[in-house]
């Protein structure tokens, strides 16, 4: 499991070495212009093949092994990368995609850690040893503080939404980022124990919001966006201290 973990980290390191450091943007910008025509996004593709073999090479120099790398690499980056410039086209939430794809390359890299470490023949063994009560709960706690509590929140903040909300210039969906990442990182610190961390997340929120509040001519405003806070601590502490004390 140790090589298997080694290697695919080296993978990934190497991936985010050649896609971010040494991907010039006058070649993104070549890729959105020329798309599959795009010699630049080919070079890119090979580079990627060529490095992820740089770790491959230190378990073993079977030739049709490091061939299958080159290969598998080369191809999948350059239909992922693609596929990505055509989505482009088609909506305005690049951030999105940008997951979508960093998640496709890793899985694919993954996956050939998988067989070059000996792991692919007992991957279910390996999958099993990770299902247990406690970890299926923390992936549940995970998928549940985002979208699903946020829905909570909002059919909560119903009932108290006030009637006259003065004009905001904040961002788009902003507020729901903000909440999704202050959710995430108290989750996490609960989970791990620390929690006067959380204390800090909360603390470092309340100075931000603390000016907006005080000059809020709305007093319903004020306790609308208090109670919308303490809603999103409450349910991922609960979550949290539930998925801590589990064995």
């Amino acid at each position: 499991m140790s090589l298997f973990i080694a290697l695919s980290l080296s993978l990934i390191a190497a991936h985010i070495i050649i896609d971010f450091y040494c991907q010039p943007k006058s070649w993104v910008e070549n890729k959105k212009l020329k798309k599959y025509k795009s010699f630049k996004l080919v070079i890119h593709s090979i580079l990627h093949a060529i490095t992820a073999c740089i770790p491959v090479l230190f378990l073993t120099q079977n030739i049709y092994s490091i061939a299958c790398v080159v290969l598998i690499v080369g191809i999948s980056h350059w239909a992922i990368d693609l596929a990505k410039v055509y989505m482009e086209e088609e909506t305005s939430y690049n951030l999105r995609l940008f997951f979508v794809d960093q998640t496709l390359h890793i899985i694919i890299l993954v996956v050939i850690s998988l067989h070059i470490s000996g792991l692919g023949l007992s991957v279910i063994e390996n999958v099993r040893d990770l299902i247990s009560p406690k970890n299926i709960a923390i992936l549940l706690a995970y998928i549940i503080v985002f979208k699903p509590t946020s829905i909570v929140i909002g059919i909560v903040l119903q009932k108290y939404e006030p009637e006259e909300v003065s004009e905001s210039n904040g961002l788009r969906s902003g507020g729901e980022m903000i909440g999704y990442l202050e959710r995430l990182l108290i989750l996490t610190f609960i989970s791990i124990g620390q929690y006067a961390v959380v204390g800090f997340v909360l603390a470092a929120k309340s100075i931000f919001r603390f000016g907006d509040l005080n000059n809020a001519k709305n007093h319903n405003l004020t306790e609308y966006v208090l109670l919308g806070s303490l809603l999103s601590v409450t349910i991922t502490s609960l979550l949290g201290i539930f998925t801590k004390l589990l064995p």
